[in-house]
């Protein structure tokens, strides 16, 4: 058995699959999110929270495939890395405030909150392979983009990773299709 998370939509659509003995939650969809959280002006969730045991994930999805010309420009301005690093910050607040309030459907994240280390902040980036001239001239590698996310949440002394499907480490419990 496994759990799986569908993010975006066809023909582009991203299927995240975790084993059962995870606790996965589509955070940025959930009941809480949207009638709790989200209320606050100017909050932000990330799309998936994953746990197994003592560790904890946050992970963002960006699709780009298709659409590279308008996205060029937050990846290469750091807009992007902000965005995901206030994701990141606007659920860990999330999770304490769902902690304090005793939700019991978040529970298996709750413990990794108190060792930091156990954290991990994960931006899944999928892009066009080739982007003609100036676009493929311009694209910032995987470990570009996880040194500075890692600089923008230093504070918080995380673990940072920046995959897409061609990049993800062997070893690793889940899958996308």
């Amino acid at each position: 058995m496994s759990i799986e998370i569908f993010e975006g939509n066809p023909p582009t659509q991203l299927t995240f699959v975790f084993p059962d003995d995870w606790a996965v939650s589509q955070f940025d969809s959930s009941r809480f999110y949207r009638e709790r959280v989200d209320r606050l002006n100017g909050m932000k969730a990330v799309d998936i929270l994953a746990a197994k045991g003592e560790r904890l994930i946050l992970m963002e999805v960006k699709d780009f495939r298709g659409h590279s010309r308008e996205n060029l420009r937050r990846q290469t301005s750091g807009a992007l890395l902000i965005e995901v690093a206030q994701k990141f910050v606007c659920t860990l607040s999330a999770l304490v405030g769902a902690q304090r309030s005793g939700l019991p459907e978040f529970a298996p994240f709750y413990p990794p909150l108190e060792h930091s280390r156990q954290v991990q902040m994960i931006l899944f980036l999928e892009r066009d392979e080739h982007t003609p001239g100036f676009l493929h001239e311009k694209r910032l590698t995987l470990a570009d983009f996880k040194s500075k996310l890692r600089r923008l949440l230093v504070a918080y002394d995380v673990h940072c990773q920046v995959y897409d499907r061609a990049h993800l480490p062997q070893g690793i419990e889940w899958r996308v299709e």
